[in-house]
């Protein structure tokens, strides 16, 4: 608003200046003398010689009498300014600094309130023919006659306006001031709060809504106690200095000092029994009384045999302070104006009498008397005046006070930047004590310490936690021979103690003191952590996934170490690289935030990341590693979700499922704490850590408790309780093995078939129908799978599969038999094979369900679609491909630990599943038609007595009678082998090992 008064005033000036053509003349004027009218514009009274050129200098100021009531200290200001100059005027002349110019000073008046009448004030002293101007003491006016005195090259020196806009050059290019602007008072404020010891303050500006309580409120709860009143307009200090009254704010504790000395203002507008309340209040103005220095002692003794004037307000203060109100610098711009004026003509094109000439003839070439000009080793009363290029002082002196009874008492200086304090003179504080106030209010944190109960329970559980690791890891790599250690592969089981140790090892980093080491480090092993839990289980569950996609072409090795680390690798180096770019990029700092009055956290953020984005919990490198984590866990889920009926087959997908679904809850928790404001510091640093201790702890109890109990078990049959000795490494061998036949047991035992043969329960079926009729029916083992909207979201199943051509139906049981489903059927139809060279053949339902069916080989695939389509084939065709495949069962390898692939969907019409009473149960025999699915080769590890798991039934009328009757290369698949001897490839989570085969992927 000033600023836009100013411009609107100096366009009016320049108008009437062009339209008017004002003649700058000299003024005829009496030798040296000063003119003090009353009147609002410049009446000159004295005459020059006609001998001498005259050099004009105006005096604008505003009128004493009109600011008094409003600002006594801008009164006395005028008065001191006043009477300075003439006795600079004097002095001047007695040292006879131009003997061939006449210098004569006019007085006009400028007004605070009005930036019009001071524009039009200032065109009139132009068309006047000033050729220097002293003033103005108030800034917003200094702007509006600098501005106009700028454009007609007329240096223009202020001895009370400190404003920062006066220092833009392009604006005010002829002005400069003998006071200190506010950056030489900030520059002195620095050092002042450096020699407090203070390391944190509060800078109060004005703009528009001076005084809000808001502001006041939010420096309040910021907690800093030392503020800095950067407004020079005593009107907005007194009503900054009210409200913060009436909230508490000038009580003990606090320290405000403001940039000039206000304590008359204030005992002017504050009843006297309220100034109580402001002793303490302390200012720092300019240094007048500069002992040191024989001109201020010269001026010093001239001011002291001057009359007091009437409009002074205070009389008392004449003798003593009456120069405090820039009384030096005033004489300070009469004097450089003239010795100014004085070297112009020293250094004139043409020589000191053309200069004369010139100024004689009101063509004064005045071009080059720019703020540096002045620079002349000049030392006044007021110091040394060294001016930079923007007009300002480059050093200043200054005097820091504090108000006491209505009055100032100065406790130190600051000359050229060194602070020097007063002997013997005690700082006096607001709530009238000499107690030093800290920079900070009293505060606590809230960031997680040892000597507070949550910070005491997160140390525990985290250290309890990292101790079980780090013992269940030694258990596991002395055990890795066991069974359910071997089952689950030790490498992911160490590499799943690793991620969790880091995840504990993040939550300790948490604790205590914040540094920026601890804040880098708890970052990365966090998400260290987290990749080598979900990595590892996101490599293992997608293998289990890929086995039983595909049974035909299994090829079930056990879980290499180098797929698993390198799969492992990739994860962390995707989820990591966002960081280590924002780390290398943005250097991390760690800074306090005030949460209330009383509490603050300490954060760690990147302030040079981006001004006008405040990434503090949450940067955009952050952001884009908890989106690529987030994609890890859903994809975990989603793997545990598609293998969650393998955990018959498969002893830890149940567990791994409950871990991913787990740490996906987990991170939806904790994803609020990275949202929440600084008010809910507590909240969100509180509820991180939660989750991240309940997701590592329910990790590692789910996954590692039954494999301890498993180990400590083992350990106490062996009895192993001297824990001195080394682990033996040349315990039986039989022991080993029945361990590893634990495993095999569990892999292969999704392939056990149970059926009750007992011939009671058959008898009492059919004798409970009235009607016993025999149909054909056609029985095997085949992996189905059901049509999904997603293929992906299917699995092949390995499904009992009884088909009744007659009546179009077929049930689908599973492998234990304990669940049946029941389908009519209308068409069969073989599918074309695609790249991975799988046999399918898709059944129709009547209810537009599309089930996929997974044969050997191409005869597999047109007998089961003749069999669906109900087309005979011949017997002889059918054994001698039984045959075929029994002699190639007997190739197999010894080393094979699962059945010949022949026993899936090999099935042929026999007399197991020929022979039906309502087209469900199905009787056995032990002729050579029995069904391919039970040949194996004649190995000593699957001899069983057929005894055990067969009853032998009369062939039927629909089954030939074939006359082999070697019961003992019958595998009986519903059965399990005691153990194996082979530990030429120990077997792994993912299936059993089938040398010979290849891993391929089908799109039904």
């Amino acid at each position: 608003m000033k600023k836009r008064d100013s411009l609107l005033g100096l366009l009016l000036s320049l108008i009437y200046i062009l339209f008017y053509q004002p003649t700058l003349a000299a003024i005829p004027t009496s030798s040296h003398t000063l003119a003090t009218t009353p009147a609002t514009s410049a009446l000159p009274v004295a005459t020059a010689s006609a001998a001498k050129p005259s050099y004009n200098i105006g005096i604008l100021f505003p009128n004493a009498t009109d600011v008094r009531s409003n600002d006594p200290a801008l009164n006395n200001m005028i008065l001191t300014s006043e009477l300075t100059i003439q006795l600079a005027q004097k002095h001047i002349q007695e040292q006879n600094y131009l003997p061939d110019v006449d210098l004569n000073f006019t007085r006009y008046y400028s007004s605070q309130f009005n930036g019009g009448k001071t524009s039009w004030t200032t065109t009139r002293m132009i068309e006047d023919g000033v050729h220097a101007v002293i003033g103005d003491m108030v800034s917003n006016t200094t702007q509006i006659s600098a501005g106009l005195t700028g454009l007609f090259q007329i240096p223009q020196c202020s001895c009370g306006a400190s404003s920062l806009d006066l220092s833009d050059k392009a604006s005010y290019p002829y002005f400069f001031r003998t006071l200190g602007n506010v950056v030489v008072y900030g520059g002195a404020l620095m050092e002042w709060i450096r020699q407090m010891n203070w390391s944190m303050f509060a800078l109060v500006y004005t703009d528009d809504d001076v005084g809000q309580q808001t502001s006041l409120q939010t420096l309040i709860t910021s907690g800093s106690r030392i503020v800095l009143v950067a407004d020079s307009n005593p009107a907005n200090q007194i009503l900054i200095l009210q409200t913060a009254r009436s909230m508490g704010m000038l009580s003990e504790g606090w320290v405000w000092m403001l940039t000039n000395d206000l304590s008359e203002a204030l005992s002017e507008s504050v009843a006297t029994q309220d100034l109580v309340e402001f002793d303490g209040l302390m200012f720092i103005s300019g240094l007048w009384n500069l002992t040191d220095v024989p001109a201020y002692n010269d001026l010093y003794g001239l001011w002291q045999q001057q009359p007091v004037p009437d409009a002074f307000v205070d009389h008392s203060q004449w003798n003593t302070l009456g120069l405090s109100y820039n009384g030096p610098n005033a004489w300070a711009c009469a004097e450089l104006l003239a010795l100014g004026l004085n070297k112009a003509l020293n250094e004139y094109p043409g020589g000191r009498q053309k200069g004369l000439s010139d100024l004689s003839a009101n063509s004064f070439n005045s071009t080059p008397m720019t703020p540096l000009f002045y620079n002349m080793n000049y030392t006044g009363p007021g110091g040394l005046m060294s001016f930079t290029a923007l007009g300002d002082q480059e050093t200043g002196h200054f005097g820091l006070q504090y108000m006491l009874n209505g009055s100032t008492v100065t406790y130190a200086e600051i000359r050229d930047g060194v602070y020097q304090p007063l002997p013997n003179v005690p700082i006096l504080y607001l709530g009238n004590t000499h107690q030093w106030p800290a920079d900070m209010a009293v505060r606590s944190s809230l960031n997680p310490k040892l000597s507070e109960a949550a910070g005491l329970a997160l140390y525990v559980v985290a250290c309890t936690g990292m101790v079980l690791c780090f013992i269940t890891m030694v258990l596991i790599i002395c055990f890795r021979d066991l069974k359910m250690v071997l089952v689950s592969s030790p490498i992911f089981l160490c590499l799943q103690l690793l991620g969790i140790f880091a995840a504990y090892v993040s939550v300790l980093l948490y604790i205590n003191d914040v540094t920026v080491a601890k804040c880098i480090a708890r970052q990365l092993t966090l998400v260290v952590g987290f990749t080598l839990v979900i990595g590892s289980i996101i490599a293992k569950n997608y293998r289990i996934y890929r086995v039983f996609q595909n049974v035909f072409t299994l090829q079930a090795s056990k879980l290499k170490s180098i797929y698993l680390l390198r799969i492992v690798v990739i994860f962390g180096l995707v989820a990591l690289a966002p960081l280590i770019v924002w780390l290398a990029v943005y250097p991390m700092e760690v800074h306090n935030y005030m949460v209330t009055m009383n509490t603050y956290c300490k954060l760690c953020v990147y302030p040079t990341s981006n001004k006008s984005v405040d990434w503090i919990h949450l940067n955009i490198a952050e952001l884009i590693c908890a989106i690529i984590c987030f994609t890890f866990i859903m994809v975990a889920s989603l793997l545990a979700w598609k293998t969650r009926k393998i955990n018959s087959k498969w002893s830890e997908s149940q567990q791994i499922g409950y871990v991913s679904y787990n740490t996906g809850l987990s991170a939806i928790v904790a994803a609020p704490a990275f949202f929440l404001s600084i008010d809910e510091y507590q909240v969100a640093i509180y509820l991180k850590l939660a989750a991240i201790l309940f997701s590592a702890t329910f990790t590692f109890f789910v996954l590692f408790l039954s494999k301890l109990i498993f180990i400590c078990k083992y350990i106490s049959t062996q009895r192993w309780f001297l824990f001195w000795k080394a682990y033996p490494r040349h315990h039986h061998k039989h022991d080993i093995d029945d361990d590893r036949m634990g495993s095999c047991s569990e892999l292969t035992s999704a392939y056990r078939f149970e059926t009750q043969s007992d011939s009671n329960a058959h008898n009492a079926l059919v004798a409970k129908n009235l009607l016993d009729f025999t149909v054909k029916a056609h029985e095997g083992v085949l992996p189905v799978k059901k049509r999904a909207r997603f293929h992906f979201m299917s699995i092949w199943q390995l499904k009992h599969v009884v088909v009744i051509p007659s009546k179009q139906t077929f049930v689908l049981m599973t492998t234990t038999g304990h669940k049946a489903e029941y389908h009519h059927y209308v068409s069969c139809q073989g599918m074309p094979r695609n790249s991975t060279g799988r046999y399918i053949f898709c059944v129709w339902t009547d209810k537009d369900t599309q089930l996929y069916f997974q044969v050997h080989d191409q005869n597999a695939l047109e007998r089961w679609v003749d069999w669906f389509n109900g087309e005979d084939r011949p017997d002889n065709t059918m054994n001698d491909e039984r045959q075929d495949d029994h002699d190639n069962s007997i190739k197999q390898p010894r080393n094979n630990k699962m059945p010949s692939i022949s026993t899936l969907g090999g099935a042929s019409s026999s007399p197991f599943n020929e022979t039906s009473t309502n087209g469900i149960t199905s009787t056995t025999s032990s002729t050579n038609n029995a069904i391919d699915t039970l040949l194996v080769p004649r190995s000593s590890v699957y001899h069983h007595q057929s005894s055990q798991h067969f009853q032998h039934y009369p062939p039927s009328i629909m089954t030939p009678v074939a006359t082999n009757a070697d019961h003992t290369d019958t595998y009986n698949f519903y059965g399990a082998p005691p153990h194996h001897n082979n530990d030429s490839n120990p077997i792994s989570t993912f299936g059993v090992n089938h040398d010979g085969q290849h891993s391929a992927d089908y799109s039904y």
